[in-house]
C-alpha cells in the first residue's frame, strides 16, 4: 500500500512538472503587443497602415518566435491581418474593409513576408462577438484558450490574445498537439489520464474504456456510454478544486471493475484546466494486497535473520574483546619481559665487558708470569719446553677471546672503519713474511705472487689497514693449519673502475640518497644504507681482489657456504686443529664492512687445496707522472722498503724475454716460488733460467760459459776490451713509465755489458751447501767477475736450527745475502742489480739486518709485528765484497732501567707483581699503589717534599705505569688530578696507560684526553716498555 501511494505521488508530480515546464507561450504575445503599441503610438490603424506597420512586425514574431504556427491582428472595426502555416505553405489571410464578410487569402514569401501572387476570396472565419475576442478585449493581461486554426486541418492551438489601445487584439496561436504530446510522454503506471479544458474541450484521454469525461466549470464527471448511445452518469459530479491543496478523489464502477479516480485543476501555457487519474483496484494495489501474506512472511524471515545476524556480530565482537584483552594482557607481560631483557642484556653486557676485562688481566698475569719464570728456566730443557707451550695456551684463549669480542661488535652493529693513508704492497708483503716462518717449520712454502704488477702500479690507498690485514691474516692462518705439505700463494690485482660507471654512479648519488631518505623514516636506517655504498659510489675508489690459494685438505662444496657461519667447522678438515668456528665468519663481516664480498674459489679438476678469494675497495691516490730515468739511481741507493714498491712498479711491462741482454739464474727450492719468480722476470723482459738442483744448475753454468768462451773468441780485442771497461763507463739505465694503467714499456740499456750480465740467485735449501759453493767459485773464476753477481738467500729459521753447521760451512762466495723469503721487495732489489735497472756498478748490498722481522703470531691474526727498513751498502766492483751478517742484539747495557724511578698503579696483584719483578731485573727502583687515589696522593706528597728541598723542578717519578681501569678512582682521573697539581710545580711526569683490553679508536682517545703520553698492553714486556721509553725520549 506504501508503495502504492508513493507510485500516485510520483505520478501527480511528473504531471505537475510536465505543466510548469511548458513555455510561457502568452508573455510572447504580450511582448508582440506592448511593441506594436510603442510603435504605433495611438495612429488610426487603416488597412494601408495594417499592412505597413503591422504586417512587418507581426511577420517577424512569426518568423522567430520558436513553435509559432499563427499569428493574427483582429480590429474592431472589422479589419483583419494574418499569418499562418498550412502543410508546408505559408499562407496570409486579411480583410481590406470594415465588417466586410468576404476575407482573401494570399501566399507570403518566408524570407521576406511579402505577398505574391493571386489573393483569393474566402468567408469570414470570425466575428467580433466571438468569445476570446472579447475577453481579450476586456482583460488587461494576456488571455489564453483553446481554439481552432485557420489552416485546411483546422489544428488545436493554444491562443494567446492580448488588446492593443482597446482597438483591436493581438492573438499567437501555437499547436495544442505538442502539449498532448508531453503529457502522454509521461508514465501513469496502468492508470488512465485524462485532460479537459474548464469549459470542457477535452485534450488527452488514454484508455478507459467506454466512458466519456465531462468538464464543466471545476467539476468532472465520468458518464458510461451504453450500447444505444446513451450516456449514464456512473460516478457522480465531483469538485477538483481542493481546499488543502490535495488531489480530490472518488470511487466508480465501470464495467464490474472498480476504480478510484484523482481529479485536480491545472494550469499550462495560461490555459486553465482540470486533469483525472484512475487507478483499477485490482492493479498494483491490489497486487498488493494480494501478496500481503508472502510480503508479511518475507519481513519474518528478513527480521529473523537480522536477529540472528546481531546475535552473530555480539558474539563475535565480544570474542574479539575477549581476543583484544588477552593479547594486550600480553603485550603487557610481553613489554615487561622485553624491558626485563633488555635489562638483563644490558647487565650482561656490563658483565661481559667486566668479566672479559678479568680475563684479559688474569691471562695477562699468567703471561707474565710465564715469561718470568722462562727468564729463569734452564735453556733446552723440559721446564723451558712446558713454559713455551703454556705461553701458547695462554695466547691461543687470549685470541678466543679477542674471537668473540669481534663477533659480539659485529653482531651489535658496532664495528666501524679507521680509515687511514697506507702502502698495499708493503702491506700484503708484511702479512706474508709473518707467516712464513710458520710455514716453513711445516714445510709449506708462502708465496707472494705479484700477478701482473698492478698493485705496485697503485699501491697507495686510503682504507682500514687494520681490518684488512686482520682479514689476510685470518685467511693465511687457516691455511697453514690445513696445509700439510705444498705451499700458499698470496695474489693481488686491482680492477679499476671504468670512467662511465664512475659518472654514473657520481650522477645517481643524489637521486639515491633523496630516495632512500624517502624509504627510510629511520634515519638510522638510511645511514647504516648510506655507509654500505659510500666506498662502492666513490667515483675514486677501485676494486681491489685477492686470494688466499693453499694445497691443503680442501672443503667440499656441500660445506662451502656454512664455514663462513659462526660457531661452524667442517669436521673433515678441522679435526685435531682447534678453534672455535669464528675466524672466517668475521672475515666475511669484514669483507661487507668494506663493501665486498668472499666466496671460495673452484679448483681444476684433480686440484687440491682451498682458494679464498675476497673483494674489497679501496680509495686510491694516483701516483705523479714522472720520468723513471730520473728515479733510477734514487731507487737503487736511497729508496726504503716502502718505496720500491712506487719505483719499480714503473718498470712492469709485458714483452717476452729476448736472448740478448742480461740473464738471470734461478735456484729455488719451491715449484710454486720458482714458477712464479720465472714468469715475473720474463714479463720484465728478462731471461731467466729457472732449476731446482744442484746439477741442473752445473749444466746451465756450463752451457753460459761455453756461450760467453765463443762470443770473447769470435770479439776483436778492442772490443773485450770494452767490454771489461763497459761497467766503469755505464749509468743508470733510462726507463720511462706512461701514466695509465697499462703495463708500460721501459727502455734497456745499450751497453755491451748488460749483453752478457749474469745474476745468479741460490737459495740455501735448495741443495748440499757443500755442492754449490765449489759449482758458485769455480764458475765464477772462470769468468770475469763484473760480469756475475751471486745473491744467496739465506733461510735464517732453519739456521736457527743448525747452529752447529753455521759454525762450520765455509765463506760464501757472493755478492749479497738476502733472507728469505725470496719476494715482494727483496725481489725487487735482486732486480734492481741488473744493468736493465741502473744497477749495473752502481748498486747497494743488502744486509740481512735489512729483513729482520720481529714476528709475534699468535691465534688472533690482527698481532701487531715490525719490520725494519732496507739498508744498502756500496762496494767499488770488481772485487768481491765480503758480506757482514748483522743479528739484532739487546742493548748493552744489562740493566737498560739503571737509576730510573717507577711507580706502578695496579689494583691486580698479580699483574703488579710481575710488573715490578719485571721492572726490578731491568735496574729500575719501583714504588706500588693499588689504585688512582693512592697513586695521586703519593705524586702529591713527593712533588711537595721535593718542593720543601729546593728541587721543585726534579722529577719524582721518570715514569708512571697507570692501570686504567681500577676500582676506587680510574687511571683516567687520577691522570687528570696529576696533570692539574703538576701545572702547579711546572714538571710533566711520563704516564703510560696499562690496560688488558685492545686499544680502540674511542680509548685512544680518551688516553690523549686526559694527558697520558703513551700506552701499553698487559702484561708489562720489557721490550715494548724500552721502546715507548724511546719514543717519548725523542719527543
Amino acid at each position: 500500500m506504501l508503495q502504492s501511494n508513493e507510485i500516485r505521488n510520483k505520478t501527480f508530480s511528473q504531471v505537475e512538472t510536465t505543466a510548469r515546464l511548458l513555455p510561457p507561450f502568452n508573455l510572447s504575445a504580450s511582448n508582440l503587443a506592448r511593441a506594436l503599441s510603442s510603435s504605433l503610438n495611438g495612429t488610426d490603424l487603416s488597412f494601408p497602415a495594417i499592412q505597413t506597420k503591422v504586417a512587418p512586425a507581426l511577420f517577424l514574431a512569426f518568423s522567430t518566435i520558436p513553435l509559432v504556427s499563427q499569428v493574427s491582428y483582429v480590429g474592431l472595426d472589422g479589419l483583419v491581418f494574418s499569418f499562418y502555416n498550412d502543410e508546408d505553405q505559408t499562407l496570409a489571410v486579411f480583410s481590406n474593409t470594415s465588417f466586410s464578410s468576404t476575407w482573401y487569402t494570399q501566399p507570403v514569401n518566408r524570407d521576406t513576408g511579402k505577398l505574391y501572387g493571386q489573393a483569393i476570396s474566402l468567408n469570414s472565419m470570425i466575428t467580433a462577438n466571438t468569445s476570446w475576442f472579447e475577453k481579450a478585449l476586456n482583460s488587461t493581461l494576456a488571455y489564453s484558450s483553446l481554439e481552432t486554426g485557420w489552416n485546411k486541418a483546422q489544428d488545436l492551438l493554444i491562443l494567446n490574445s492580448v488588446a492593443i489601445y482597446g482597438r483591436g487584439v493581438i492573438a499567437i496561436g501555437f499547436p495544442a498537439q505538442m502539449i498532448i504530446n508531453h503529457f502522454l510522454g509521461i508514465d501513469f503506471h496502468s492508470g488512465d489520464f485524462s485532460l479537459a479544458t474548464d469549459n470542457g474541450q477535452v485534450l488527452v484521454q488514454t484508455n478507459l474504456p467506454g466512458t466519456q469525461i465531462v468538464v464543466y466549470n471545476g467539476t468532472v464527471s465520468v458518464q458510461l456510454i451504453k450500447l444505444t448511445g446513451d450516456l449514464e452518469n456512473v460516478s457522480g459530479n465531483h469538485s477538483c478544486r481542493a481546499n488543502d491543496g490535495k488531489p480530490g478523489y472518488f470511487h466508480m464502477n465501470i464495467m464490474g471493475m472498480k476504480h478510484i479516480c484523482y481529479c485536480s485543476t491545472l494550469e499550462f501555457a495560461g490555459v486553465q484546466s482540470v486533469y483525472m487519474l484512475a487507478f483499477p483496484t485490482n492493479g498494483l494495489e491490489g497486487m498488493v494486497q494480494g501478496n500481503s501474506n508472502l510480503v508479511l512472511a518475507f519481513l519474518v524471515v528478513m527480521f529473523v535473520i537480522i536477529v540472528a545476524s546481531l546475535c552473530i556480530f555480539l558474539i563475535l565482537i565480544l570474542r574479539a574483546a575477549r581476543r583484544e584483552m588477552f593479547l594486550c594482557s600480553a603485550l603487557i607481560k610481553q613489554k615487561d619481559s622485553t624491558q626485563q631483557a633488555e635489562r638483563k642484556s644490558m647487565n650482561k653486557s656490563l658483565a661481559f665487558a667486566s668479566a672479559s676485562h678479568d680475563v684479559r688481566a688474569s691471562l695477562a698475569a699468567i703471561i707474565g708470569l710465564i715469561e718470568l719464570c722462562h727468564e729463569d728456566a734452564p735453556p733446552k730443557s723440559e721446564l723451558a719446553a712446558n713454559l713455551v707451550q703454556i705461553n701458547t695456551c695462554t695466547r691461543d684463549l687470549l685470541g678466543i677471546l679477542n674471537s668473540v669480542l669481534d663477533t659480539t661488535k659485529i653482531e651489535a652493529g658496532k664495528m666501524q672503519l679507521e680509515e687511514e693513508e697506507f702502502n698495499l704492497a708493503q702491506v700484503l708483503e708484511d702479512v706474508v713474511d709473518m707467516y712464513y716462518p710458520i710455514g716453513m717449520k711445516k714445510g709449506i712454502d708462502v708465496v707472494l705472487d705479484p700477478c701482473d704488477g698492478s698493485i705496485l702500479k697503485i699501491h697507495h690507498v686510503k682504507g682500514d689497514r687494520g681490518k684488512l690485514k686482520q682479514i689476510l691474516c685470518n685467511l693465511l692462518s687457516n691455511s697453514v693449519k690445513f696445509t700439510s705439505e705444498g705451499h700458499i700463494s698470496v695474489r693481488a690485482i686491482v680492477k679499476k673502475t671504468s670512467k662511465e660507471k664512475a659518472i654514473i654512479a657520481s650522477n645517481r648519488n643524489g637521486l639515491l640518497n633523496c630516495l632512500s631518505r624517502l624509504c627510510y623514516k629511520n634515519n638510522g636506517s638510511f645511514n647504516a644504507l648510506d655507509d654500505l655504498h659510500t666506498v662502492q659510489q666513490n667515483p675514486n675508489s677501485m676494486e681491489f681482489v685477492f686470494e688466499v690459494d693453499d694445497t691443503g685438505k680442501g672443503i667440499s662444496k656441500d660445506k662451502q657456504k656454512s664455514v663462513f657461519e659462526n660457531f661452524v667447522q667442517v669436521k673433515e678438515t678441522a679435526l685435531g686443529q682447534g678453534g672455535c668456528g669464528l675466524g672466517l665468519g668475521i672475515v666475511q663481516s669484514l669483507v661487507r664492512l668494506m663493501g665486498g664480498e668472499i666466496k671460495i674459489v673452484d679448483k681444476e679438476h684433480g686440484e687440491r687445496g682451498t682458494c679464498f678469494r675476497f673483494n674489497i675497495f679501496l680509495a686510491t691516490r694516483e701516483p705523479e707522472c714522472t720520468d723513471i730515468e730520473e728515479h733510477g739511481n734514487y731507487m737503487l741507493n736511497n729508496s726504503p722498503s716502502s718505496d720500491i714498491h712506487q719505483h719499480f712498479g714503473r718498470l712492469v711491462r709485458s714483452p717476452a724475454p729476448r736472448s740478448e741482454g742480461s740473464q738471470v739464474i734461478l735456484l729455488l727450492a719451491g715449484e710454486e716460488r720458482r714458477r712464479i719468480s720465472k714468469k715475473w722476470i720474463e714479463n720484465l723482459g728478462i731471461k731467466v733460467s729457472a732449476v731446482k738442483q744442484g746439477k741442473e744448475l752445473f749444466h746451465v753454468l756450463e752451457k753460459i760459459k761455453q756461450k760467453l768462451d765463443l762470443c770473447q773468441f769470435s770479439s776483436s780485442d778492442k772490443s773485450a776490451s770494452n767490454d771489461s771497461n763497459s761497467g766503469a763507463n755505464d749509468g743508470a739505465s733510462a726507463t720511462k713509465d706512461g701514466c695509465d694503467h697499462a703495463v708500460p714499456h721501459c727502455k734497456k740499456s745499450n751497453s755491451r755489458s748488460s749483453s752478457n750480465f749474469i745474476l745468479i740467485v741460490i737459495d740455501a735449501g735448495a741443495g748440499p751447501f757443500s755442492e754449490l759453493c765449489p759449482l758458485v767459485s769455480n764458475f765464477r773464476k772462470d769468468i770475469q767477475n763484473s760480469l756475475c753477481k751471486v745473491v744467496w738467500l739465506d733461510n735464517r729459521v732453519m739456521r736457527h736450527t743448525n747452529s752447529e753447521q753455521e759454525e762450520n760451512r765455509p765463506t760464501l762466495p757472493c755478492d749479497h745475502i738476502l733472507s728469505k723469503p725470496f719476494h715482494g721487495s727483496r725481489l725487487y732489489h735482486v732486480l734492481g742489480l741488473l744493468p736493465e735497472f741502473g744497477g749495473a756498478h752502481q748498486y747497494k748490498m743488502i744486509s740481512e739486518a735489512a729483513q729482520v722481522v720481529q714476528y709475534s703470531i699468535g691465534p688472533n691474526a690482527s698481532n701487531e709485528f715490525t719490520t725494519t727498513g732496507v739498508h744498502l751498502g756500496t762496494s767499488s766492483p770488481p772485487q768481491l765484497q765480503k758480506i757482514v751478517i748483522h743479528e739484532c742484539h739487546e742493548e748493552s747495557s744489562e740493566k737498560p732501567l739503571s737509576g730510573k724511578k717507577v711507580l706502578v698503579v695496579e689494583d691486580n696483584p698479580v699483574l703488579s707483581m710481575v710488573a715490578v719483578a719485571t721492572l726490578c731485573k731491568n735496574g729500575a727502583t719501583v714504588e706500588v699503589c693499588e689504585n688512582g687515589q693512592e697513586a695521586f696522593d703519593q705524586v702529591c706528597k713527593a712533588l711537595r717534599d721535593q718542593s720543601k728541598e729546593g728541587h721543585s723542578m726534579t722529577l719524582p717519578y721518570d715514569i708512571i705505569l697507570m692501570d686504567c681501569e681500577m676500582t676506587v678512582m680510574s687511571g683516567f682521573e687520577a691522570t687528570k688530578l696529576i696533570r692539574a697539581e703538576e701545572k702547579v710545580y711546572g714538571v710533566h711526569i711520563p704516564i703510560i696507560a696499562l690496560t688488558a683490553n685492545p686499544l680502540t679508536e674511542e680509548s685512544s682517545k680518551t688516553i690523549d684526553d686526559v694527558g697520558m703520553d703513551s700506552h701499553l698492553t698487559k702484561p708489562l714486556l720489557i721490550g715494548q716498555l724500552l721502546n715507548v721509553i724511546k719514543l717519548m725520549e725523542c719527543k
